[in-house]
């Protein structure tokens, strides 16, 4: 693992000045991507519940831990599409059918699956607890893309 550079570093923010057709166009987006991200969380989280109660999850519990155990229990994750790039292939069509391609770039609805993935596979290995929805009076601050 590379150290990490001493270099000193800061973060500066500024009040963003828009007018209100812009700012419309900006709450729409953390909407949409808020709403995804409730539903990727729904299908993550049940994704997660079906395959635990699943016969091959508890036999691949019960194995020693070792190369054999992780191997069943990615062969389960594969089995039942827990997976974050299964959350990838989840997110386009939800994207396309709820009417949000000019709201969301595909790029934005992956980094949304990804944040997901993370929040539920620590939460499967009891680093964290469960992953809450993102409620109306809590919503998405900024959306995330890949480049």
């Amino acid at each position: 693992m590379a150290k990490k550079s001493s270099t000193p570093t800061f973060v500066l923010e500024l009040p963003l000045v828009v007018t209100k057709g812009n700012e419309r166009i900006i709450l729409a987006r953390l909407e949409a991507g808020r709403r995804l991200y409730n539903a990727t969380l729904h299908e993550a989280l049940k994704r997660l519940s079906i395959m635990r109660s699943s016969v091959e999850w508890q036999s691949a519990r019960d194995l020693p831990k070792g190369k054999d155990r992780n191997e069943a229990f990615k062969a389960v994750n594969e089995h039942f599409g827990f997976s974050e790039y299964a959350l990838h292939d989840f997110v386009k069509p939800v994207r396309i059918n709820a009417g949000w391609k000019d709201r969301l770039s595909a790029q934005e609805a992956q980094k949304i699956a990804s944040r997901v993935f993370k929040a539920v596979s620590e939460y499967a290995f009891g680093a964290r607890g469960k992953p809450r929805f993102k409620g109306i009076n809590r919503p998405l601050h900024s959306l995330e893309g890949k480049q």
